[in-house]
């Protein structure tokens, strides 16, 4: 990283905001595919079943957006996975707090059983690039050190 000016607050802002923003889309894109899927087979499960393959896809996707924010491949492969690991845990952590806090929607508006909200989206990319750039701060000053 560059030493002093205003690089030192910019580019960790950049990275934040350019995962959050792939993040999002991701999200959104994993949903998407979740639908399809659910679509594909056929709903055979029970509804829960289907609605947290729905969710879980939305936080993988958000997780995998904000990771390649703060993406370092100059670690180990187990560092690198692990952190992988870590950041999708914490965009599907995320998109059930975005469930929970999120704003309330009829469940059976415009004829769905469920409603797509996009607290869902959000939750799950400031989930993830929340744990993302705590990460990615922990290894630009641990690496500062060195």
């Amino acid at each position: 990283m560059v030493e002093g000016g205003i690089y030192v607050w910019a580019i960790p802002l950049g990275r934040m905001l350019v995962g959050f923003f792939i993040g999002v889309f991701l999200g959104i894109l994993g949903g998407w595919l979740a639908l399809i899927f659910n679509a594909m087979i056929g709903y055979p499960w029970d509804v829960d079943i289907h609605t947290n393959i729905y969710f879980v896809s939305i936080g993988l996707g958000a997780g995998l957006g904000a990771y390649f924010g703060w993406m370092n491949l100059s670690l180990r492969w187990y560092l690198i996975a692990g952190s992988l690991l870590l950041v999708l845990a914490g965009g599907t952590v995320g998109t059930y707090i975005g469930l929970v806090y999120g704003q309330n929607v009829e469940p059976t508006y415009m004829g769905r059983q469920y409603t797509i909200d996009n607290s869902l989206h959000f939750g799950a990319a400031i989930g993830a690039i929340t744990l993302s750039t705590a990460l990615g701060l922990f290894n630009e000053f641990r690496t500062k050190g060195r």
